[in-house]
């Protein structure tokens, strides 16, 4: 297995050095992977850290809402046969690529992620990490911060990431599982709680509750996608 790891970053110095250090302290296999660093207009040392750690540096001119652009840019210069959607400050597990590659060994499975878990230890992100696990485990439907991994073939052939602006993972998951099997290694990937610190851990699960129940019921969400990342961008820059 070859393996493109895929990272967008915007202002993600505080946590890109971290990330990209585990990467390659937890893998199983040398040489058997390249890291692909898209940035979005970074203005801290973000395209200096990916540079420095060995990534490729790809500087994206897409302006558009989420992400979904973007990770496709980045998954049409990869050369893996597998590809891992990474946050920037999102932790891999110990032999992420061995289990990847043990689970892609099926080939009925075409993709899959790992488990949901955030960096820290207050109560209520013990609660925000049961209610995403017991949605996923119902709908199947998984996010960026759990490191989604597909084969690259797949990923093509259903289109990469719709154009969307938001729950854009969740409904690749959904073009994927019509190709074949989605797999969930239930091993943690772990991610920076800042989000919900930042915006109130209740104040934040609410919002995404809101928007999972809107589109569950089959109401679209696209009208919060400004929003939503006009907030994420502003806790980049502060």
């Amino acid at each position: 297995m070859n393996l493109s790891i895929i990272i967008p970053t915007l202002n993600e110095a505080d946590y890109l050095s971290s990330t990209l250090q585990c990467l390659r302290q937890n893998a199983s296999f040398e040489n058997h992977y390249e890291v692909i660093v898209i940035d979005s207009g970074s203005t801290d040392e973000t395209c200096d850290i990916a540079l420095q750690l060995g990534a490729k540096l790809i500087k994206s001119e897409t302006k558009s809402l989420g992400k979904a652009l973007v990770l496709n840019e980045a998954a049409e210069s990869s050369t893996g046969d597998v590809l891992l959607f990474l946050d920037a400050d999102t932790l891999v597990p110990v032999g992420y690529d061995q289990l990847i590659d043990a689970v892609l060994s099926n080939p009925r499975v075409v993709g899959g992620a790992f488990e949901f878990a955030l960096d820290g230890s207050e109560f209520g992100l013990r609660v925000v990490e049961l209610i995403n696990r017991v949605r996923y485990r119902i709908r199947q439907r998984y996010y960026g911060d759990q490191g989604i991994f597909v084969r690259s073939q797949v990923f093509k052939k259903v289109g990469g990431y719709p154009q969307i602006g938001l729950l854009e993972a969740a409904y690749l998951c959904k073009n994927l599982t019509k190709q074949g099997k989605l797999t969930l290694i239930k091993k943690e990937m772990k991610t920076s709680p800042r989000r919900f610190l930042d915006g109130g851990i209740y104040k934040v699960l609410a919002g995404d509750m809101k928007i999972w129940f809107l589109d569950l019921i089959g109401i679209s969400v696209e009208k919060y996608s400004e929003s939503y990342w006009k907030e994420n961008e502003l806790r980049s820059k502060s």
